[in-house]
């Protein structure tokens, strides 16, 4: 038994997977050599807020602690990210499910504008974009279950992979 189990490990190495999937579902990793590494994982506060006067702008966003996320990694090369999907491989394409977006970052908090508008005595204007501050990330099958989601090289700043309605995972580039 403990042979076929070795064979089946060996096998799925051996078509390029050089890491185990996850166990889990949504939940991002960097693919570093031959292990996994989480990304800092997110749940966002929504703030809202409106100034001025007569004039007024408007804001929404999705705000998530700390100026800087933990996990770390060196700009300059492509990063290479492994997510366990919960949908079956191949029945939907995953750009329509997860999210690559670059954070502002704050004092104290990085943040994701999901509403910006204006309100004067004439009229109000919002603007909800659901693709705004998206990176473009190339998806192919790894292993089984998993989705192996490679970017381009990104420049310094703050990032986070998302699911519609599901926390952040969240990562820096030096």
């Amino acid at each position: 038994m403990k042979l076929l189990i070795a064979l089946v490990a060996f096998a799925s190495l051996a078509v390029g997977q050089s890491a185990p999937e996850p166990d889990i579902a949504d939940i991002f990793y960097r693919l570093e050599g031959e292990r996994l590494v989480q990304l800092e994982r997110q749940g966002a506060a929504t703030q809202t807020g409106a100034h001025g006067f007569i004039v007024m702008t408007m804001k929404s966003s999705a705000e998530f602690p700390g100026g800087k996320s933990p996990v770390r990694f060196k700009a300059g090369e492509p990063l290479t990210f492994i997510v366990r999907s919960a949908i079956p491989i191949g029945s939907i394409d995953p750009n329509t499910i997860y999210h690559l977006r670059r954070l502002v970052v704050k004092k104290k908090t990085r943040e994701l504008v999901t509403m910006s508008g204006n309100a004067n005595p004439f009229g109000v204007s919002t603007k909800i974009n659901g693709t705004t501050g998206l990176l473009p990330v190339e998806f192919s099958k790894y292993g089984d279950h998993s989705l192996r989601a490679v970017t381009e090289s990104l420049p310094p700043g703050e990032y986070a992979f998302s699911k519609l309605g599901g926390a952040a995972f969240c990562f820096g580039v030096d």
